[in-house]
C-alpha cells in the first residue's frame, strides 16, 4: 500500500480462530491479498499485488498434485484455493457477523466486522443481531452441537452442516428478533467483552475462569449470572418455562448431575422440536426431509432431520 494507495483496494484483514479466541479485543494482525473471482487480465490492474502473488504463491500452485484440485488451483493461482463468493455475497450487507473457530476448547460465539477476509478455520454465519448470539452461545445449543459435531481430543470440533442447519432455533427463521433476547445478548456480550480488555485475556482464558470453580472474583461471577440470565430468556423463548437454568459453573457432584439432566432434557426437546419443523416443511411441499445421523454419544442412538435452519445458510 506504500507503493500505491490502490493496493488497498484488494488489501484485506485477514482474521483466523487464534486472533478471535485468544486476542482480547478479538482484532487481527495480519493482512491477506484478494482478487476474489477475477481474471487475471484484471488483477493485473494491482501490477504491486500481482508480482506479489507471482512470487510467493504461483510456484507453491505449480507443486500440486494434478488431480481435480490441484488442476484449478495452478490453473488460477492467483484466486484463493477455495474462494466462497456466496458467503461474502451473504455477509455484504450487514456490517457485522456471528463468526466461531472450527476447533476450540469451548463454544465461543462472537461478533466480527464483515469488512475482512475470514480463514477456513472459522464458520461465519450471516447474522448481526444479539438475538441469535444468545441462542447460539447459549446452553441450549452447546449440547446439540457437542452431540452432534466431533471432537479433537477434548475440544469442539464445530461442525456447521451437523449442528447449525439442523438446529431449530425459537423461531424458524434465525434471523427473528426476540426483545428479551437481544436485551440478554447484548448485556452479556457487552460485560464479557469489557472484562476481556480490563484484564488481557482472550475468549478462550475468560471462559476457563468463567468455568472454574475456585474463580471467585466478583466480575467472573457477575458474568456466570448473565450467563445463567441469558440461558432463562433462550428457554422462555423456547416456551420451556417449565426447565431451571443449572449453575453456570457447577461446583459439586449434585450440581453437575442437575446440569446434565439439564442438557439431556434439552436434547430430547430439541429432536422433537426439529422432527416438527421437517415435517411442517415437508408437508408444505418445501423438499422431503432428510434423515441425518449424528455421531452417537452416551450411548444415544438419535437422528435429526433437516428441520432446523435448513439451507438458509
Amino acid at each position: 500500500m506504500k507503493k500505491s494507495p490502490r493496493n488497498a483496494e484488494r488489501t484485506f484483514p485477514y482474521l483466523g480462530g487464534e486472533e478471535v479466541n485468544s486476542s482480547p479485543t478479538q482484532s487481527f494482525d495480519r493482512y491477506v491479498i484478494s482478487f476474489g473471482t477475477l481474471p487475471l487480465e484484471e488483477a493485473e490492474r494491482w501490477p504491486d499485488l500481482i508480482t506479489i502473488v507471482l512470487e510467493k504463491v504461483k510456484p507453491e500452485r505449480d507443486k500440486l498434485k494434478d488431480n481435480t484440485d490441484g488442476l484449478h488451483r495452478k490453473k488460477h493461482w492467483w484466486q484463493f484455493g477455495r474462494w466462497t463468493p456466496a458467503l461474502y455475497a451473504a455477509i455484504a450487507p450487514l456490517e457485522r457477523c456471528l463468526v466461531t473457530a472450527r476447533v476450540s476448547k469451548h463454544l465461543l460465539i462472537s461478533f466480527q466486522p464483515t469488512d475482512r477476509v475470514f480463514s477456513e478455520q472459522l464458520y461465519v454465519f450471516p447474522l448481526h443481531r444479539f438475538t441469535a448470539f444468545a441462542v447460539l452461545q447459549s446452553r441450549v445449543h452447546e449440547p446439540w452441537a457437542r452431540l452432534l459435531s466431533s471432537s479433537m481430543k477434548t475440544d469442539l470440533r464445530y461442525s456447521a452442516s451437523d449442528c447449525f442447519e439442523t438446529f431449530p432455533f425459537p423461531k424458524p427463521d434465525p434471523r427473528a428478533v426476540l426483545p428479551a433476547l437481544e436485551a440478554a445478548g447484548e448485556a452479556l456480550y457487552t460485560a464479557r467483552a469489557r472484562f476481556m480488555v480490563e484484564t488481557q485475556q482472550g475468549l478462550t482464558k475468560t471462559t476457563n475462569a468463567l468455568k472454574d470453580p475456585a474463580s471467585s472474583e466478583p466480575r467472573v461471577l457477575e458474568l456466570r449470572r448473565l450467563h445463567e440470565a441469558m440461558d432463562r430468556a433462550v428457554l422462555d423463548a423456547y416456551g420451556w418455562a417449565d426447565l431451571a437454568v443449572p449453575p453456570y459453573c457447577p461446583r459439586d457432584p449434585a450440581e453437575r448431575a442437575q446440569l446434565q439432566r439439564f442438557e439431556d432434557t434439552v436434547i430430547d426437546r430439541l429432536y422433537v422440536l426439529n422432527a416438527e419443523r421437517a415435517k411442517e416443511e415437508e408437508l408444505a411441499g418445501k423438499g422431503a426431509a432428510k434423515a441425518k445421523k449424528p455421531a452417537a454419544k452416551k450411548g444415544a442412538a438419535k437422528k435429526a432431520a433437516k428441520g432446523g435452519t435448513g439451507s438458509l445458510f
